[in-house]
This record gives structure tokens, C-alpha cells and sequence, in this order.
């Protein structure tokens, strides 16, 4: 099985058309269509983004692997659990800070340091 042919598998297992891969990897639907049907050769940054969104490794999708599973998936998906349970409110935390601009979570950054370098003493 090549590239093109793991990627089909994976997005319809999601079920998801081309075009809403495409999107979610923020590259043209025709570019997409095109590295499934091995047309084109994936750029590095396209295998990583896919790879990303669809939840494996790039060795996976390049066949250097059988398994699909990322172990830092895994590892991710473990912290964002311990995560959640420590920090219930998580969620509309994470969901507050994606509105900030650069500067403003600088401020926030700067703040919990601040408060680290205070509670150690």
C-alpha cells in the first residue's frame, strides 16, 4: 500500500470527503487529489500536517511502518487526560487563551512565572 492509498484509508475511516481533509491540512483539494492518486509526491510539511490531522505517524503513511497508531498520539492524548482530570474547567480555559493575541499571552506567560518564582520560596 503507498502514501496516497494509507491516506484514503485513513480519511474515509474518519469520514471524511477530500476536500474536508484538504481544509483541515490547509492545502488545495486539487493538490490533495493529487497525492492520493500518486500523482505528486508529498513535500515533507504536507506529510507532516496530514500525519498530524489524521492522527499517525509520517512513517506510517510513507509505509516504513505497519502500525498506525502514533506513540505520541498516545503520549498526548495520556497528558491531555491527566490534564483534564487535574483541571476540569480545561477546556473553556484552552478555549479562552485561543482568542488572545501574541502580547496578551506573553502577559499571561510572564504572570504564572512570576507566581512559580514566588511560591518556591
Amino acid at each position: 500500500m503507498n502514501t496516497g492509498q494509507r491516506i484514503i484509508q485513513l480519511r474515509l475511516q474518519n469520514n471524511w470527503t477530500q476536500k474536508e481533509l484538504a481544509k483541515r491540512v490547509n492545502i488545495n483539494v486539487s493538490v490533495m487529489n493529487r497525492i492520493e492518486s500518486g500523482d505528486r509526491p508529498i513535500k515533507g510539511s504536507e506529510l507532516t500536517a496530514i500525519a498530524d490531522v489524521l492522527k499517525v505517524t509520517a512513517d506510517y503513511l510513507l509505509g516504513r511502518t505497519e502500525g498506525a497508531a502514533s506513540s505520541v498520539s498516545n503520549q498526548q492524548n495520556d497528558s491531555v487526560t491527566s490534564i483534564q482530570k487535574k483541571f476540569p474547567d480545561a477546556d473553556a480555559m484552552f478555549r479562552d487563551l485561543a482568542g488572545l493575541t501574541t502580547e496578551e499571552f506573553q502577559d499571561i506567560y510572564d504572570y504564572i512565572l512570576f507566581k512559580k518564582s514566588r511560591r518556591k520560596k
